[in-house]
């Protein structure tokens, strides 16, 4: 994925459907292994909450962007066959710098059985990047 690079101005800084969207098609693709991406969309002072244990993490476990992806490599060594989708658009609020957004995970366990979880998170975006993200996942347990 390529994103564009340009400072932002006023208009861009604040997230808008279009930015937005870019955003977090960014971040899935990050999570999905694409860690160059690091750099282009998310902010120096970023922060990321869990609000649930995640392999690896404990309860209101926080990473940093130094941290970031080192976890990121870390969890999809555990799981090669992972991959994120996002689960429709966002919902975006522009006026704050907000966004949230539901997504999908899947992968095979240890024993071979196909897994799902799905979560949501929630964005503070910066200056046209990700500042910060509050993340909820659990096991999905029916369709949408």
């Amino acid at each position: 994925m390529h994103l564009t690079t340009q400072p932002p101005t006023p208009e861009t800084a604040l997230p808008n459907r279009e930015s937005g969207t870019r955003l977090l098609e960014g971040w899935t693709a990050l999570w999905s292994g694409d860690l160059a991406l690091a750099e282009q969309i998310i902010d120096p002072k970023f922060r990321l909450c869990f609000a649930n244990i995640v392999e690896g993490t404990g309860t209101d476990s926080t990473l940093e962007r130094s941290t970031l992806l080192t976890f990121i490599t870390a969890h999809r060594q555990a799981l090669p066959e992972l991959t994120y989708d996002l689960d429709g658009p966002p919902v975006i609020d522009g006026a704050h710098g907000r966004l949230a957004s539901r997504w999908t995970a899947t992968y095979v366990d240890g024993s071979g059985t196909p897994v799902t979880k799905s979560g949501i998170d929630m964005f503070s975006i910066t200056d046209g990047r990700i500042s910060g993200v509050w993340s909820l996942t659990g096991r999905r347990r029916f369709a949408v």
